[in-house]
């Protein structure tokens, strides 16, 4: 039985991905699985699991030429299977398995709103493995499964974005409170509202909240890095505040960069640092 994570309002695919992935390399028998969102030139992978042999990094991003989800991608049904990626016709000529020691594989098709592609949900293993029609049923399930999670995630999204307001703080200050999950669609379009509210209001400072974020990973810290650079060029100083603990440590190595913008743990700190406080009026 597919179990579900326990939230009777939502959750979201990285949310999901965390249980439902594991049920599926027990199902299975792989050591592997992840699920991997395809743009416009790579993939992108949302979440994976290993169970023993460390195979794929969640965050990673692969070329879409160099990647075998584009074997998913490209099939008319929809899947893509193989006993072994290095003898197989269509993938002999790869690198990437032998580099990684990968050699059973097998993915779905995932779908979004409306339809549209989304990316794909696969398993791998570092022996061969000939998959049974059960196996691949139980993934297409699965799959199933998270079709109908992206497309309220997407929804979700959607109206998060519409929803979140660029709040005024005082003359020449505003915070944005980021929500949800940060994909490549949404960080552009949440790039144009921004610049498009920067040109049309005199901001000094331009406050972004990350504490609502249920993601943080290097896909989106390139999208901040181009907003904060963005708004420099336009003359306005960007202040990040809400960074949590796994934040920090996940982004590490961008600490050079992030070493040269304002960074506070609270809208009240960060109206401090810019010359601002908060006072209470007394009864």
């Amino acid at each position: 039985m597919i179990q579900l994570p326990n939230d009777p309002e939502y959750y979201s695919v990285e949310e999901a991905a965390d249980e439902l992935l594991l049920q599926v390399s027990e199902f299975i028998g792989v050591n592997t699985v992840y699920i991997a969102k395809k743009e416009e030139n790579y993939m992108q992978v949302l979440d994976s699991y290993n169970e023993n042999e460390h195979i794929v990094d969640s965050d990673l991003q692969v070329n879409y030429a160099d990647s075998y989800c584009q074997f998913v991608m490209d099939s008319t049904d929809s899947h893509f299977k193989t006993f072994n990626l290095t003898t197989e016709e269509a993938t002999t000529h790869m690198q990437l398995a032998k580099e990684i020691g990968a050699k059973a594989f097998m993915g779905v098709k995932l779908y979004g709103k409306d339809n549209e592609e989304f990316g794909t949900l696969c398993v791998m293993d570092l022996n061969e493995k000939k998959f049974t029609e059960r196996e691949l049923s139980f993934l297409q399930s699965v799959g199933k499964v998270f079709n109908f999670i992206i497309n309220l995630d997407e929804t979700k999204q959607q109206i998060d974005l519409l929803s979140t307001p660029i709040v005024p703080v005082t003359e020449g200050v505003v915070v944005l409170p980021l929500v949800g999950i940060m994909n490549e669609e949404r960080s552009s379009r949440l790039l144009e509202n921004i610049l498009h509210h920067a040109h049309q209001e005199d901001l000094d400072y331009f406050i972004m909240d990350l504490s609502g974020l249920i993601t943080f990973n290097n896909l989106f810290t390139n999208h901040l890095i181009h907003i904060i650079d963005a708004l420099e060029l336009m003359g306005i100083t960007p202040v990040v505040i809400g960074v949590r603990p796994d934040m920090a440590m996940a982004q590490v190595n961008q600490g050079t960069y992030f070493n040269k913008i304002k960074v506070a743990a609270s809208l009240e700190q960060a109206l401090k640092q810019i010359g601002f406080s908060l006072i209470k009026n007394e009864a």
